[in-house]
């Protein structure tokens, strides 16, 4: 054979390889998110808690309560998990959703915003932004409503309050100890919107339904810790005299950086200014090769994992991939098996499997 004929079939095999590898890949991705089990990478540490995160424009809505009056009945049938609804107001009941699912946590985008009157507005842009959505309407007011109702005397009476008459009952009537987290990304200047914040939280303060912290009674429990994240400033903000006679709004702590030399041996981020301990997924951890997480990955989630352990917060990855359906799951079961405090998910309905089907999967 000649040699531009040689060249000639080098080249049409090469082609020949290139098709063929985008057809596998094609024919992965498509089994990937439909029938094909994607098992994580897990060590044998004891399975933790998860937080979920809200659903993206387009998903299927949940059956759920739709006011405050149907909630104190329909909240019988909720069973808390440790589920993080984030950007929970892009859901179609916002707050609601999430309970009904049995999320512990949802989230909230805030602004201040000059055009409008002065209020925080709750929104994932600028431009979205709508006078009807605030921070009291959407949830303050919400919260405070189902929290009266669920102290009253007659709740209270039940065999499943409290048993320390002098703590309130949280949202979930048939698991009144249970403690949600509202989470405020402060989406404009901490030093503008943080005291706004704090004075929109007093009517929850006045009825000792906010976790607080203050130097002469420490760390004092309550139906809601209240988290800042975004721009709030831990100094200025988080730290400053306003926030401590009691503290009302806990830091949301750099996962990421708790486990590096630097802050190995410190106890700057502890339970008396933080809750969360957070990062991005994608950033810190990175893309999963085929739907699998790297062993080295999987070291560096346990590590930062033990770290926010050792500091008594609850750890939160959050801009994890969320497809292919089976490479979330996979990673759900990874950061499950390895001990993460908080799954931040969209999906509240494909999270709740996790523990339908007797918990994570192992390889």
């Amino acid at each position: 054979m000649t040699t531009d004929k040689l060249e000639r079939e080098a080249k049409r095999y090469r082609w020949l390889s290139i098709i063929l590898l985008v057809a596998l890949l094609g024919v992965y991705v498509h089994l990937a998110s439909t029938h094909t089990e994607i098992l994580p990478l897990t060590s044998n540490s004891t399975a933790g808690f998860l937080a979920c995160e809200v659903p993206r424009h387009g998903t299927k809505p949940i059956n759920s309560t739709r006011n405050v009056a149907s909630w104190t009945t329909d909240s019988r049938d909720a069973k808390p998990i440790p589920c993080h609804s984030h950007n929970d107001y892009l859901r179609h009941v916002p707050l609601f959703d999430a309970l009904t699912a049995g999320c512990t946590g949802v989230e909230a985008d805030v602004w201040v915003d000059s055009n409008l009157k002065d209020d925080l507005y709750v929104g994932h842009t600028r431009k979205s932004l709508q006078p009807a959505q605030t921070l009291n309407s959407l949830y303050i007011e919400p919260l405070l409503a189902i929290l009266n109702e669920m102290n009253t005397p007659s709740n209270l009476s039940s065999p499943t309050s409290v048993e320390d008459p002098k703590t309130p009952a949280g949202v979930f009537e048939t698991f009144p100890t249970q403690a949600i987290t509202l989470l405020i990304d402060l989406k404009t200047a901490s030093e503008s919107t943080f005291p706004i914040v704090l004075a929109a939280l007093k009517p929850l303060l006045e009825r000792n339904y906010l976790t607080t912290w203050s130097q002469a009674r420490g760390l004092v429990p309550g139906p809601i810790a209240v988290v800042g994240t975004g721009n709030t400033n831990f100094t200025s903000a988080i730290l400053s005299p306003a926030n401590s006679n009691p503290r009302l709004i806990f830091f949301d702590a750099p996962l990421d950086t708790l486990a590096t030399l630097e802050h190995k041996d410190t106890n700057d981020y502890n339970t008396n200014n933080s809750y969360y301990a957070s990062v991005s997924y994608n950033q810190d951890i990175g893309k999963p090769l085929l739907g699998f997480m790297y062993p080295s990955q999987v070291r560096k989630v346990k590590r930062e994992i033990v770290a926010a352990e050792e500091r008594r917060l609850v750890s939160r990855y959050w801009d994890a991939p969320t497809w292919p359906k089976k490479v979330e799951r996979g990673i759900w079961d990874t950061l499950v098996s390895e001990g993460v405090g908080l799954l931040s998910v969209d999906d509240l309905e494909g999270v709740q499997g996790v523990w339908e089907s007797g918990g994570p999967r192992s390889v």
